[in-house]
């Protein structure tokens, strides 16, 4: 007989948009569980965790204790605003997060009930507004992003007024409001795992506060990475070789996106070349007309940093002096006891200053402003918009402010969203909702084997069919197809003597899943 591919009756069929606010968003493994290495002896990935016995399988009493979709899991909009809905896990593989002494760190991500609401028509401000702690922005695959800061600042415990010469001693403690507020790159690097992310606090919110670079790997953004089988886990490098503009990343919360490294080096020129966007901040050491903080002590706050955190500065000075009482430590402070913490140039946010303050030029010695980002034209936005970019150094190391700087540019007209407008349009519904598309058979016409191919939902079971003509019985093949991550295919070898056939696959169970979050 002769066997032709059929067409496939399992269809999905995708409403096409030219905005970038509906279609950069990472879909294509929404069908995904999520999964995560626990530790660096446990090196199989898991799609429940912490397993029992497992270091610290109880702290904060965070535990994964049944299977979620990872990625975006649902978009829909109204013409003011699009609406995400994720499970706030990636579908690389997360983990393991591990301490500077190589054991586990403290705490494991959940699946997040994330439904968020982003505008569709950002504005700029001149009167900006800090970024508060938690989410300012997320990911187009769903993962929160936090800005450079973490929730920690210096505070003073000495009980007289510090001369500026004196070794002021005090501590790392929680709250946004001392003036030298840590950036959290400098002291929990080390807990990220090889995505870049990780999870700190007893609130299972994985999340990003810089380059997210298994994301990065996934969209193609000028990267190359090795594997290592032994470990499960990648190492990243930056692929300079034929370089193209970044994609999206993620969207801040003021609706405004987020783009990886790279850029046109003429932000209103997409014909001139492609380079990485130098981030316009310089460590306080000297270099470039910055104040000397190891010469003065840590007894200003820099222009930036000091309007972001709110302090008067009526001369407009570069470098705002600060009361005796908000010093920092002396930048070779460290503290008393065992594993004592070093409060070395860099810890604070407020050992950077921005070079425009000092005279230098945007776009000329730099690439991006203040806030991590430039007016310019991109891919998607060829008529200009205003956007972020990650920052990276020459060696593809992030550098500050990493990604988000401490204010946001525009009007915050984002965040979490307890309902969605019964006038939404939904143009995307994944993870166990996802409609599957089944691929034309390929045929070996000596053998008769013909392999079906189908976009599959992960735990979900299968059953196969054929029939010679349309509208004819249908003849069960397979009764039970375990489904694959993403694409599951299966053989059947036909001996009938018609001159084609038709075959369909539905989805007849899906394993149990956790439904943590809406839009499933």
């Amino acid at each position: 007989m002769t066997l032709r591919p059929c067409a496939a009756l399992l269809a999905f069929a995708a409403t096409a948009h030219a905005e970038p606010i509906l279609t950069s968003w990472f879909t294509q493994n929404s069908g995904v569980l999520a999964r995560s290495i626990q530790s660096s002896t446990l090196t199989t990935p898991v799609t429940m965790w912490p397993a029992s016995g497992v270091a610290n399988n109880n702290t904060g009493g965070v535990a994964q204790t049944v299977p979620v979709y990872a990625d975006i899991q649902r978009i829909r909009h109204t013409p003011t605003d699009v609406y995400i809905n994720a499970s706030g896990l990636a579908s690389y593989t997360m983990g393991p997060w591990l301490s500077a002494s190589g054991g586990l760190f403290g705490f494991w991500p959940l699946a997040n009930d994330y439904q968020v609401r982003i505008t569709r028509a950002p504005t700029q401000t001149t009167a900006k507004t800090k970024h508060p702690g938690g989410p300012i922005g997320m990911m187009v695959n769903g993962v929160v992003i936090y800005d450079l800061g973490d929730s920690f600042s210096f505070k003073q415990s000495n009980t007289t007024t510090p001369s500026t010469s004196a070794a002021v001693t005090g501590s790392d403690a929680m709250g946004f409001t001392a003036p030298w507020s840590r950036d959290a790159l400098a002291v929990e690097v080390v807990t990220f795992d090889p995505g870049f992310a990780h999870q700190p606090g007893n609130n299972g919110q994985y999340h990003y506060h810089a380059q997210p670079k298994a994301l990065r790997h996934q969209l193609g953004d000028n990267t190359k990475a090795s594997y290592n089988a032994a470990t499960n886990t990648y190492s990243y490098a930056e692929d300079t070789s034929n370089l193209h503009h970044s994609p999206i990343l993620g969207w801040c919360y003021d609706g405004y996106p987020i783009y990886g490294p790279y850029g046109y080096s003429v932000a209103s020129d997409p014909s001139s070349p492609v380079t990485r966007m130098r981030t316009g901040f310089q460590i306080r050491d000297g270099s470039r007309g910055t104040t000397n903080l190891a010469t003065t002590g840590r007894i200003s706050l820099p222009r930036w940093a000091a309007t972001a955190q709110g302090y008067a500065n009526p001369s407009n000075l570069v470098s705002v002096p600060l009361a005796a009482t908000e010093y920092g430590p002396t930048i070779d402070y460290k503290s008393t006891g065992p594993g004592a913490a070093t409060y070395s140039l860099g810890r604070y946010i407020g050992d950077y200053e921005y070079l425009g303050d000092r005279g230098y030029l945007q776009g000329t010695d730099f690439d991006l402003d203040q806030y991590n980002g430039r007016q310019c034209v991109t891919p998607d936005f060829p008529g200009g918009t205003y956007a972020y970019f990650v920052a990276i150094d020459s060696l593809g190391s992030t550098t500050f402010p990493h990604m988000l700087s401490k204010e946001f540019y525009g009007v915050k007209n984002a965040g979490t969203s307890t309902s969605v407008p019964a006038n939404a349009v939904d143009i995307f519904n994944g993870g166990p909702n996802l409609q599957e598309t089944m691929r034309p058979p390929t045929v070996n016409s000596s053998s008769g084997t013909v392999t079906i191919a189908w976009n599959s939902v992960e735990g979900g079971t299968y059953k196969l069919e054929a029939a010679d003509e349309p509208g004819g019985a249908w003849t069960v093949l397979n009764p039970a197809v375990p489904a694959a991550a993403n694409t599951t295919r299966t053989a059947v070898t036909e001996t009938s003597s018609g001159p084609k056939r038709f075959y369909r696959v539905t989805r007849t169970a899906t394993a149990p899943y956790d439904p943590a979050f809406v839009g499933q």
